[in-house]
């Protein structure tokens, strides 16, 4: 939980961050240049350059890709940008750092990349850019305003490798018209969940609906499936990746349990394409009616608010992630930028990062462009943002948000950088009991076992 005097000084940054509304023109959004102006910094000492962005197709990204106008009329900076679907966009980010190629300057990322490109140096420690005061105002960009835990989960051994842009942790949506329809109190655990699901099929069978599935998830093979719903799960069982000493631990049997349970309420109750979802996949499902629960990023209140994305504006909810033995444990995953360590424009590349995740850009892009969870305690408070954010999901989502940040969400991985390749295993091996050649326990022993190979340095570990 926050502190008093913590709360204090959110409720001030709140106040002073309301104020940066005034400045923004809603429907053709401009940012009143004169507000990065006050920044004791030059922000057109890199004019006449070009840097190029590679971004993953999300709100944040479309934040801006909509504001860069905006970021070359103050710097004189000129902006080109890619923004890929999530998949695709792993494997360009991978081909362009490892190839030490400068064709982007900056990239999308998240502590999981992070630490995939740190050992070979692809990435560029950013604390001599934060700490020049010839580019970084420390008192106007107040990396004290940033919510603390996106910030230490994009640091290994103290060195900063990327700003994070959007947080989500993992929750649980559900149809409140279907739940009240057939009796269905809100599932607080796993089980509850299989219960409601099996009551939901009763109902959809005895009412001839084959149009609504009870349940979906995303499967396809990759590390946003395992970081998100199932590694939420895990760590609610008493699941780690690795013990302190560095040695594989995911093998337990309430982890086996769990597992098991997992992977049949996804048989019995889910998509019979499982593996072949992504993230996209399972939100657009969920908005066009076709799902009545599903477990992923507790970010999307915005878009499923809005009528014109959502066929069930009014008809949804949102809950904690499910309790296990353990308590509720959310993973996290920090969408970020960082700076591309071959890149030949890192000062205006710096300028863009700073400018990006500024106090007044990041209130925008959560007032305009959905881009939630916003990682600065300002946005997420401004008045504005509280206002909007209280009505999403009959009331339900702005509290759920709230306490993830307080209370349930953290990072649950071991800072590793084999941690993605660790993930696409132990995803593979969920496939394998999704389609019965493998049990559970055979999975994880064999998830437990490769992760031998995978370990993270002991350098890394604290």
């Amino acid at each position: 939980m926050l502190s008093r005097s913590h709360r204090l000084m959110l409720l001030i940054g709140v106040l002073v961050c309301s104020l940066f509304l005034t400045s923004l023109s809603f429907g053709e959004v401009t940012l009143d240049q004169s507000v990065f102006e006050k920044a004791n910094i030059d922000w057109r000492q890199f004019e006449g350059e070009t840097i190029n962005l590679l971004l993953c197709k999300h709100p944040m990204a479309s934040t801006f890709l909509e504001l860069i106008d905006e970021f070359e009329a103050l710097t004189g900076i000129k902006v080109e940008a890619l923004s890929l679907p999530e998949q695709q966009f792993f494997e360009r980010q991978t081909i362009v750092l490892t190839s030490s190629s400068p064709e982007f300057d900056i990239v999308m990322t998240s502590p999981m990349l992070n630490w995939k490109f740190i050992p070979g140096g692809y990435l560029e420690p950013l604390d001599q850019y934060l700490n020049n005061p010839e580019l970084t105002d420390l008192d106007f960009y107040d990396m004290d305003d940033f919510v603390e835990m996106a910030i230490e989960a994009s640091r290994v051994m103290d060195n900063l490798y990327a700003i994070p842009a959007q947080l989500e942790a993992y929750a649980l949506y559900y149809r409140t018209d279907l739940f009240s329809k057939y009796g269905i109190k809100v599932p607080e655990t796993l089980d509850e969940i299989y219960e409601a699901a099996q009551k939901l099929d009763e109902g959809f069978k005895n009412d001839g609906i084959t149009s609504i599935l009870p349940f979906s998830v995303r499967g396809v093979k990759g590390a946003g499936t395992i970081n998100s719903a199932y590694l939420t799960l895990f760590s609610s069982y008493g699941g780690r990746d690795f013990d302190e000493e560095g040695n594989p631990a995911i093998y337990s049997e309430p982890v086996v349990e769990m597992t098991d349970l997992w992977i049949k309420l996804i048989r019995d109750f889910g998509p019979r394409d499982w593996p072949t979802l992504d993230w996209y996949d399972v939100k657009d499902a969920f908005a066009s009616g076709s799902v009545a629960m599903l477990i992923d990023a507790d970010h999307w209140g915005g878009e499923l608010s809005d009528p014109a994305f959502c066929s069930v504006s009014e008809d949804w909810a949102v809950a904690l992630a499910p309790r296990g033995p353990e308590g509720i444990k959310s993973n996290i995953w920090a969408w970020s930028v960082g700076m591309n360590a071959a890149s030949n424009h890192k000062g205006a590349a710096w300028l863009f990062l700073e400018w990006a995740t500024s106090k007044p850009v990041m209130l925008i892009a959560s007032s305009e462009y959905n881009n939630f969870t916003p990682t600065r305690y300002s946005a997420w408070n401004d008045p504005v943002i509280v206002e909007r954010t209280s009505k999403w999901g009959n009331g339900t989502c702005r509290e759920v948000v709230t306490q993830n940040l307080e209370k349930y969400a953290a990072l649950r991985w071991t800072p590793n950088p084999n941690a993605f390749t660790l993930s696409e295993v132990w995803m593979e091996m969920l496939h394998n009991v999704w389609s019965g050649s493998m049990t559970a326990d055979e999975a994880l022993k064999q998830v437990n076992q490769r992760a031998q190979r995978l370990a993270p340095p002991k350098e890394w570990l604290k």
